[in-house]
């Protein structure tokens, strides 16, 4: 892998910046109109033409900083016999009152600054001299001639005495932005009723709606950003679905720390497909039992603090009702005491631990909240069967 090669991999992964170099492939410079110009008729320079019309008379001793109309920022600069474009980028972040006035001179409507707004915030935010030594490095490491460059910056400013110039039709983006909310909605709602082949569908369809939006570009950096507003949607549904806090952000925790370790896209979409599973999951155990408020949030503190001392007048002060009404309608919800339900709940993670670890029977009775191993055996029997050493016996018989 060359210089450049490298380049275009780190460049718009560290900056944010794109880089784009043309070798007089004409569908470069079209798929680059597609991509960054907002108006044609106003953004001439950020055309296929505009850019090939520049090209001709470019000088190759200079790089070029051009500011087109709506103040976006491209560095143009030849290298190596290929012209590279970095950017766009903006210097400075969204200002409302500064795109007003901006938007008057341009003779477009107040109609208009949302698209515009749209527009211009998939740029990211850099300075002149940094964009300007990026470009600097990079002509010097793959320019075999060692020229010595020039910086120039160039205002493509309208010639306003004209008629009115038109203004690009925003129509399709208010579609777009409407279809995008429609379908985070459905996406939600599916998470929160845990169907998860309708949430994964929902997925599919918002990588459709969004894949103009810079978040959802192919640039791992991107990707990272766009994972994170994904879980965001997701901790949406499951608070509309009722799950505990505590579960939601353990979940997302978890689930964030993975994607903060990955490499690659793919990797992201396979993390971000496993949370939605996991909460959809979470979902449908909730819906299988139907318990009312206050046991559930009950039975939710009883799993947070599941090796704790847990007493009822805690339970009753999480759920909300009083002590008496909630022994009552815990036991007729989930034909259980309060007692047996948490020796129920240890004695699961107790196998679990029994199956895939070679930890002590002693460890394990103390991690799930029994200080008596001996006591904690008699319930585990209760509860499984078989005391902990034959459970475990018998278990990895059949692995």
């Amino acid at each position: 892998m060359n210089f450049l090669e490298s380049a275009l991999i780190l460049v718009p992964s560290l900056t944010g910046m794109e880089l784009t170099v043309y070798e007089e492939d004409p569908e470069v410079l079209k798929e680059f109109e597609r991509r960054y110009c907002f108006s044609t008729e106003i953004q001439k320079i950020l055309t296929a033409g505009g850019l090939l019309e520049f090209f001709e008379k470019g000088k190759e001793k200079v790089v070029y900083d051009v500011v087109e109309p709506f103040q976006s920022h491209l560095i143009l600069f030849k290298a190596a016999e290929k012209w590279i474009l970095l950017g766009p980028y903006v210097e400075e972040g969204w200002n409302e009152s500064a795109a007003q006035r901006l938007l008057i001179r341009l003779r477009a409507s107040e109609a208009d600054i949302s698209s515009y707004k749209s527009y211009r915030c998939r740029f990211p935010v850099s300075q002149q001299n940094y964009s300007v030594k990026i470009a600097l490095l990079i002509a010097e490491h793959i320019d075999e001639c060692g020229i010595v460059r020039g910086v120039r910056r160039l205002y493509m400013d309208m010639e306003c005495e004209k008629a009115d110039l038109p203004f690009p039709e925003c129509g399709e983006d208010i579609r777009m932005i409407n279809r995008r909310y429609h379908v985070e909605e459905k996406f939600i709602t599916a998470v929160s009723l845990g169907e998860t082949e309708k949430a994964r569908e929902c997925m599919e369809e918002f990588r459709e709606v969004c894949a103009g939006l810079r978040f959802l570009s192919d640039e791992l950096k991107d990707q990272i950003t766009g994972a994170a507003i994904m879980r965001t949607l997701v901790r949406m549904g499951a608070r509309k679905a009722g799950l505990s806090p505590v579960v939601i952000d353990s979940l997302s925790q978890e689930y964030a720390q993975k994607m903060q370790r990955t490499t690659f896209a793919a990797g992201l979409k396979d993390l971000t497909e496993e949370l939605v599973e996991s909460v959809c999951r979470e979902v449908q155990e909730k819906q299988k039992n139907h318990y009312s408020s206050g046991v559930r949030k009950a039975i939710d503190y009883m799993c947070i603090h599941l090796a704790k001392p847990i007493t009822v007048k805690e339970l009753a002060k999480e759920a909300g009702i009083n002590q008496q009404h909630l022994v009552k309608v815990f036991c007729q919800e989930t034909g259980m005491t309060f007692k047996q339900y948490l020796a129920k709940k240890r004695c699961e993670i107790a196998a679990e631990l029994l199956l895939e670890s070679r930890l002590s029977v002693q460890e394990i009775s103390a991690y799930v909240g029994y200080e008596d191993s001996n006591y904690f055996s008699k319930v585990f029997k209760i509860n499984k069967g078989v005391s902990p050493q034959n459970y475990r016996k018998e278990q990895w018989s059949l692995l």
